[in-house]
């Protein structure tokens, strides 16, 4: 009698402490803060576009990404647009350069990139967008 009254005690007292928890969600939409406030515009899987400000990958105003056997980063200062294509379980990210050149990396498909929008902080993955044209560096404001 005893061994059940404790047992439905333990099963109670956990169903109650896995309520309390937010199962690992955030509700707040955090981003880092980049060395250098980057203005870009994304379009997303689904043809939705965002002007994005202090848009960096986890914090890195660089993509990372593979050449073949090669990890390669590029800065985004000589990036003009990314176009990002799945394919298979890769995501693959045509770096369009502004000299001209071309560089197709196969990146991290659950990478995350963060902004700012006019409305609040955003988060993507990778395997989420569709293209990113970076405009450039914005000035600081004093």
């Amino acid at each position: 009698m005893r061994k059940g009254f404790y047992c439905g005690l333990v099963l109670m007292i956990c169903f109650f402490a896995l309520g309390m928890g937010n199962m690992g969600e955030d509700d707040v939409v955090n981003i880092p803060e980049p060395e250098q406030n980057y203005s870009v515009t994304l379009v997303d899987q689904s043809d939705v576009s965002i002007e994005l400000e202090k848009f960096s990958c986890n914090g890195m105003t660089y993509f990372v990404g593979n050449l073949g056997k090669t990890e390669v980063s590029v800065d985004y200062d000589r990036i003009d647009s990314v176009f990002f294509l799945l394919h298979d379980e890769d995501v693959k990210a045509k770096l369009h350069l502004k000299d001209g050149k071309v560089i197709e990396l196969v990146v991290d498909r659950s990478k995350s990139c963060y902004g700012v929008s006019s409305f609040g902080n955003c988060r993507i993955e990778f395997q989420d967008i569709k293209s990113i044209v970076i405009h450039g560096k914005m000035l600081k404001k004093d």
